[in-house]
């Protein structure tokens, strides 16, 4: 495996940090991302393409300016040089015929299944990985394996499962109907994309692993093997009772693969599922998003300690360095991923932060 980087030479330390982590341990310190106003110009490709979709699917692109901001960075504390392959969050329904369409910051689906009957043709598709958008994905991470040189790790792209699948296939508020008008019918093929969310998992991982690196992906954590955030935005939509009896058995199938999992629990909607998350052993942390304006860290102290009471690991976004000293002050550094949200102006703040604030506390 790959414990070094030309970006980041003490990445081996970077790596035991979240090995501790992942197990609600603690090494010298905690694990600490941080950002650094890029103190270099940037040197990569321009973007002159004549529709923002030709820019996105531009692969050699898209590789070589990552590849020119992450030069930019500076890498402090645990953060490390990262290149994930992103065509957009609704990758996995093109599997199953979706389209995307683009604008500057995001893509979204056009839905397929136009009424209750159509969920039947869902369950009769084996994944299409041979789509565009797939592909495309596919061949950044081959590009940036290639061009890797060392340099830095190439991470998973951005896979939403389960029911957000079914979300982009049909449409967030169509599907809560279906799950009235035609419940085993959604049942069925919230399975059957679960299973097709596990075999785009593997087709990627089995990339970067052939490479000698482990998983990371947009949320910046490490592990040697194989590991993912698991998440679910739809369920938001739903009870806690549907959300066992329907989600619940998905995301179970999605982990099964995985040996390390941080779900994504975003918005205080989602906080009525918290208690279902915290009962499976098959979860090792999650990272609660409380949301634009819903801020600071410290307004969910009670939250972090919830869950680390239940011993899962958590990951604190904080929005400043002051708001995560507050929220470590009641929650202790143990089991503890500390994200600071706001840049540091130069290499030398953020570096007084990790090691003289978060690296002098008590654990």
């Amino acid at each position: 495996m790959i414990h070094s980087l030309a970006y980041k030479a003490d990445f081996a330390q970077t790596v035991t940090r979240f090995a501790a982590w992942w197990e609600g341990d603690l090494l010298d310190r905690p694990p600490v991302t941080v950002r650094v106003t890029p103190s270099r110009p940037y040197q990569g490709p321009p973007a002159n393409h004549a529709t923002e979709r030709a820019r996105w699917l531009d692969v050699e692109y898209v590789v070589d300016a990552a590849i020119a901001t992450m030069e930019q960075r500076d890498y402090v504390g645990d953060t490390f040089p990262i290149f994930w392959p992103n065509v957009g969050p609704e990758i996995s329904a093109t599997p199953y015929g979706c389209e995307l369409t683009y604008t500057a910051d995001t893509s979204w689906s056009t839905p397929v299944v136009q009424r209750c009957a159509d969920w039947q043709q869902i369950l009769t598709r084996t994944p299409d990985f041979t789509n565009l958008y797939w592909q495309t994905v596919e061949r950044m991470t081959d590009y940036a394996l290639a061009r890797c040189d060392g340099r830095y790790i190439v991470g998973l792209s951005d896979l939403h499962g389960n029911y957000d699948i079914l979300a982009a296939l049909r449409d967030p508020m169509q599907l809560c109907i279906d799950l009235m008008d035609c419940p085993a019918l959604v049942r069925q093929a919230g399975r059957h994309v679960a299973q097709g969310f596990v075999a785009g998992f593997e087709r990627l991982y089995a990339k970067v692993r052939a490479a000698g690196f482990g998983t990371t992906t947009w949320l910046p954590f490490y592990h040697e093997g194989p590991a993912y955030v698991p998440s679910c935005d739809f369920w938001c939509m739903l009870s806690p009772q549907m959300a066992q009896e329907m989600i619940l058995p998905d995301l179970l199938v999605e982990m099964a693969p995985m040996e390390r999992t941080i779900f994504h629990l975003d918005g205080p909607q989602a906080l009525r599922h918290l208690d279902l998350l915290l009962d499976l052993p098959q979860l090792n942390a999650i990272q609660w998003v409380y949301g634009a304006g819903r801020g600071p860290a410290a307004r969910w102290i009670a939250v972090y300690q919830r869950i680390l009471r239940a011993g899962k690991s958590v990951q604190l976004l904080a929005r400043d360095p002051a708001d995560a000293l507050a929220v470590l002050a009641e929650t202790g550094t143990r089991g503890v991923w500390v994200t600071v949200e706001e840049p540091f102006a130069s290499v030398e703040e953020a570096a007084h932060f990790v090691d003289h604030d978060i690296g002098g506390l008590r654990r």
